[in-house]
């Protein structure tokens, strides 16, 4: 008898250490996540510069750590000539997010824009072999590089467009990772009424 009590003494303690104590946590940050989300949607020309350089401070925190830990340990550290060239190099990137956020959407938007023109010269190719074999999607390939090649154009020609759909996007993974914490909630919540 008083083994079963001991082994139901000990299930209940299982049974209340796994019960989630702060179930309403992810409730909090869902909140947070969509709202951010919405107010990125809100304005994401402005929300693309807000987050640029929120990402420069970041970086210019971290590489201003990493500086002060480089240049105290330095004796303790082989090749420390490195880390302090990494570091100054955050550094420099971190200033220049902050003072001129534009510069990421710059850089971006190129890379995006020969990305887009490099492939829609290979689409083309493929789609003038395709038209040679008398293959009928040569027109959709055709088309596809047509519209990929007037985007690469659009986005070099008006870096901003990049921009606001890259805070569209990110405006929208706020809300969608909002509502994934919201349910994670009810269901922590859903498991610890059960139990």
């Amino acid at each position: 008898m008083s083994k079963q009590l001991n082994i139901n003494k000990m299930n209940q303690e299982v049974i209340e250490a796994r019960k989630p104590q702060y179930w309403w946590m992810p409730l909090l940050f869902g909140a947070a996540f969509i709202l951010i989300g919405f107010w990125i949607l809100r304005s994401p020309e402005e929300s693309f510069e807000k987050i640029t350089k929120f990402i420069g401070i970041i970086i210019l925190i971290s590489g201003a750590i990493q500086l002060f830990f480089t240049i105290k340990n330095r004796r303790g550290t082989p090749g420390w000539g490195f880390q302090l060239a990494g570091d100054l190099f955050d550094l420099a990137v971190g200033t220049a997010l902050v003072v001129n956020p534009s510069l990421l959407l710059k850089l971006i938007t190129l890379f995006v824009g020969v990305w887009l023109i490099i492939n829609s010269i290979s689409i083309f190719m493929k789609a003038a072999e395709a038209r040679k074999d008398e293959k009928r999607f040569w027109t959709w390939e055709f088309a596809l590089a047509v519209f990929l090649m007037l985007l690469a154009v659009a986005f070099l020609w008006h870096p901003m467009l990049l921009g606001i759909s890259i805070a569209v996007w990110t405006g929208l993974a706020f809300i969608i990772l909002g509502i994934f914490r919201i349910v994670l909630t009810l269901r922590l919540r859903k498991l610890r009424i059960q139990e």
